[in-house]
């Protein structure tokens, strides 16, 4: 006869939480592809992987600690790792539980009911409009059916527990009764299976007493386009920030938030740290609101859009790049490419480059600001995003990104993708920014949409890679100085001689003078001219110009280039990345340019 389990302390917590995040884990895909609410962008199993991936790194680095320290840590911990809308709920189903169980040093089974309906309290409290027939609702019904059992006298954990999953799963098979969304789609609530997986893998460890492996691997994913949604129509972007600081008012903050034009509202935490979660089409707005209550960390805003293209990805290979890579808006959406923001500070503010600061706000900003504006690279998490989501659709990836000499961005995104799957993920160095990194990217995404695979990219790029130049007319070099992308010397010489520096990227990366326009008159001309006697007048081109808030001078520039070489397949002009902007500053023009091969005359 199975011995009765009286109570549960803090060991016995920790081993039954890391076995039901295993399964978890292990389900991932699965959850991924069923979901379809509150947005069908498959990514639901993936967020609660990433959620309960920091609790377990919570979890296995200390031992010996109390139970309201346990719950504490996992509290904090889940916020931290809280990935979209599922995780968001289970951070703050943590925080309850943390929150009602300070006095308790072990959970005998009256208590265990009583904090596990704190903890689905807590989660209903998160959402400002929670829908029946999602988490909540099982949550919910979980701790009901304990509190149930609990007055009928049972005090064994272990029954306490199977009686309480069974109820669960009841709950789950019953969500599509109450969502139309669900039940179109005949499948379950997504983030509510993931809570289910959890108990599962809970299950398993008491009737075991086995610790599960943590796999490696996840399952083979759902191929790409197995199910057609829609892409959501309006509040395109999930954003997600923690906030922090003292006696946060998160009940203001929620009904601040909700006033805005956005919906999938959810705020985790507490008076310490919150974590926001909502979809929004203006996620500097969102920014810029929480920044108002506290500190912010860890500012994310995923395109839900671009997301729901994998769906009908052409081709076997994804292209990501960074936002120093100047590209035309209308072909990033053709072609699928995949951009991580690089960030920008203006003193202790942050924001993310093109998305929350556009180049419009940076110059504004510029103008009035007393503090020079800095960049950095994306934290490695950014590009963990994107490569989960990307291999989880079945895709290669390839990044292809700014210098490794002008940037760290080059590192981070190859120890991530080394760190997310090697074998199906490889980054490389374009030895170049702005519109020649533009323009390779391009290239790139052109030939796996001809069905191009990612090592026969890399190579024909890595051949190709000096025949994409960049120009930059720069005309003041002070910018440059202060971001330490030119040398003071160049700066002092260029003002005291009254020269323009055409600046360019060497075969190595680096940023270097090539040239100069002499004085301060028709600059555009002779900058034109320059580019004309570069390009062979027998070949055809590629060409994006960009300007840091100096529109009319590219405009100018393309037509005199049009004007002057007449074998050009395209011409953009497009807006430099704020990011480049704050090392050129204002007014500075940059052409980038090939020899224009289409992918297909090159596939074999």
């Amino acid at each position: 006869m199975t011995q009765a389990i009286s109570h549960v302390d803090a060991a016995r917590l920790e081993q039954a939480l890391l076995a039901g995040i295993a399964n978890v884990f292990r389900r991932r895909d699965h959850i991924n592809a069923i979901n379809v609410f509150p947005v069908a962008d498959s990514d639901t199993g993936t967020n609660l992987a990433f959620t309960l991936a920091s609790v377990r790194r919570a979890i296995e680095g200390e031992a010996g600690r109390s139970l309201p320290d346990l719950l504490r840590e996992v509290a904090d911990a889940a916020l931290d790792g809280a990935r979209g809308n599922s995780g968001a709920i289970m951070a703050q189903y943590f925080h309850g539980l943390s929150e009602s169980s300070r006095d308790f040093q072990v959970l005998d089974g009256k208590r265990l009911a009583q904090v596990s309906a704190a903890g689905a309290r807590s989660a209903w409290s998160a959402m400002t409009n929670p829908v029946p027939g999602t988490l909540p609702t099982v949550l919910e019904d979980f701790a009901d059916e304990l509190l149930r059992v609990t007055r009928d006298g049972v005090e064994d954990i272990r029954e306490l527990f199977e009686r309480g999953l069974a109820r669960a799963r009841k709950s789950l098979a019953a969500t599509p009764e109450q969502l139309s969304a669900l039940a179109d789609a005949g499948v379950v609530d997504a983030g509510a299976q993931g809570f289910v997986d959890l108990l599962e893998g809970i299950r398993r460890y008491m009737r075991s007493g086995r610790m599960p492996r943590f796999a490696a691997e996840s399952a083979p994913p759902a191929a790409a386009g197995e199910r057609e949604h829609a892409a959501p129509d309006k509040h395109r972007f999930c954003t997600e920030c923690l906030i922090e600081g003292d006696r946060l008012d998160v009940i203001r903050l929620r009904e601040r938030l909700d006033a805005l034009d956005a919906s999938s509202l959810v705020v985790a935490g507490g008076e310490r740290r919150a974590r926001v979660h909502i979809h929004t089409d203006s996620p500097g707005e969102v920014f810029s609101l929480c920044g108002e209550f506290g500190e912010l960390r860890q500012q994310k805003a995923d395109d839900m859009t671009r997301q729901h293209g994998l769906m009908n990805h052409a081709g076997s290979v994804a292209i990501v790049t960074d936002s120093a890579a100047d590209l035309p808006a209308e072909e990033v959406e053709r072609l699928g490419i995949h951009v991580v923001a690089v960030r920008l500070n203006f003193g202790d503010e942050e924001f993310l480059d093109k998305l929350t600061m556009t180049p419009a706000q940076f110059y504004a900003r510029l103008a009035e600001s007393p503090v020079h504006p800095q960049t950095s690279q994306p934290p490695p998490a950014d590009f963990r995003r994107q490569y989960e989501l990307l291999t989880s659709h079945g895709l290669d990836v390839l990044g292809i990104q700014i210098s490794g000499r002008l940037s760290g961005t080059l590192q981070a995104a190859r120890r991530t993708a080394e760190r997310v799957d090697p074998e199906r993920i490889e980054v490389m160095d374009t030895r170049n920014a702005a519109c020649g990194q533009g323009l390779m990217v391009l290239w790139a995404a052109e030939a796996a949409a001809k069905g191009w695979e990612r090592v026969a990219i890399r190579t024909r790029l890595t051949e190709m890679r000096d025949s994409f130049k960049t120009y930059a007319l720069a005309r003041d070099l002070s910018w440059g100085v202060r971001g330490g992308r030119a040398k003071p010397w160049m700066e002092t010489l260029a003002r005291k001689l009254r020269l323009n520096p055409i600046l360019t990227a060497s075969p190595e990366g680096e940023l270097v003078a090539r040239g100069v326009i002499a004085g301060r008159r028709a600059t555009v001309e002779k900058f034109a001219r320059y580019l004309l006697r570069r390009m062979d007048p027998g070949a055809t081109y590629r060409v994006i110009i960009s300007h840091t808030d100096a529109e009319a001078d590219a405009k100018a520039l393309r037509k005199r280039i049009l004007a002057g070489h007449p074998q050009v397949d395209a011409c953009w002009v497009v807006e430099a990345s704020p990011a480049v902007g704050a090392h050129a500053g204002p007014g500075t023009l940059i052409a980038g340019m090939h020899v224009w091969e289409p992918p297909e005359a090159r596939h074999d």
